[in-house]
């Protein structure tokens, strides 16, 4: 029978992050994803399980290292959207202050990195003004005497003598051209200067892009991605992967 603990029970503030994990005994490990941590346990995602009250050992994968814990298994339910995979609800049997430090270290770093994006491109764009690329008044008139001129071969030396600005008409400043997005998914390799590997994955989902990004080699029993993101266009997306590979 499935149960799940009282939200008003939850006395400590969970901050959702999605991280691979670990979880069993020597007998069975069950991959997953934990969704948010708190001082006192963690949710974690995972199509498999064991029964309630079981005593396990958990392996929380950070970017650089993993943390061991161990836990008891105190709920378990559905998931929050149709579709989704079971979420397990895990109580840490003692204090863990190991995994409590390194998970508000990864998310100091992680909104660093997103605040660091945001200011990166809030100066990008405001080196153009909005005048520069409307067209120069004098342009139509100056198309204008041109044409005169050309029907009128006897002026034609006179014409040619005439002010700069007449010898041929304003052009406006084009526009720079949208960055052409990629029509099918794109797939990487990336070793960032940390020595860490991952492998991207970058696909179009109808008019989004859904960024995947997995440590590679994949580790035995981890199946979740180390970030996964839908965007609403393909430069947001990279811009988030080269704000992760910034950090890891």
């Amino acid at each position: 029978m499935t149960e799940r603990l009282p939200g008003d029970r939850r006395k400590k503030q969970r901050i959702p992050r999605r991280l691979p994990v670990r979880f069993g005994t020597e007998a069975k490990m069950i991959g997953g994803t934990a969704l948010d941590v708190a001082d006192g346990g963690l949710r974690v995602e995972s199509a498999e399980s064991f029964p309630h009250n079981s005593v396990v050992d958990v392996f929380v994968q950070f970017p650089r290292h993993a943390v061991r814990l161990r836990a008891r298994i105190v709920w378990s339910g559905g998931g929050q959207n149709a579709g989704s995979l079971p979420v397990v609800g895990l109580a840490f049997t003692q204090p863990e202050p190991a995994l409590v430090k390194a998970y508000s270290e990864w998310i100091a770093e992680m909104k660093l990195a997103t605040r660091e994006a945001g200011e990166s491109a809030g100066s990008r764009s405001t080196g153009s003004g909005p005048g520069a690329h409307e067209a120069s008044p004098g342009g139509a008139g100056s198309a204008a005497a041109k044409a005169g001129n050309a029907a009128t071969p006897g002026d034609a030396a006179g014409s040619t003598r005439a002010r700069p600005d007449s010898a041929a008409p304003s052009k406006a400043v084009p526009r720079p051209a949208a960055p052409r997005e990629p029509s099918g998914p794109v797939r990487r390799k990336i070793e960032t200067r940390l020595g860490n590997a991952y492998a991207i994955l970058l696909e179009r989902r109808g008019s989004f892009w859904r960024l995947t990004i997995a440590g590679h080699p994949r580790q035995p029993g981890v199946d979740a991605a180390d970030f996964e993101e839908t965007f609403t266009d393909h430069a947001s997306a990279e811009a988030a992967l080269r704000s992760f590979l910034k950090t890891h």
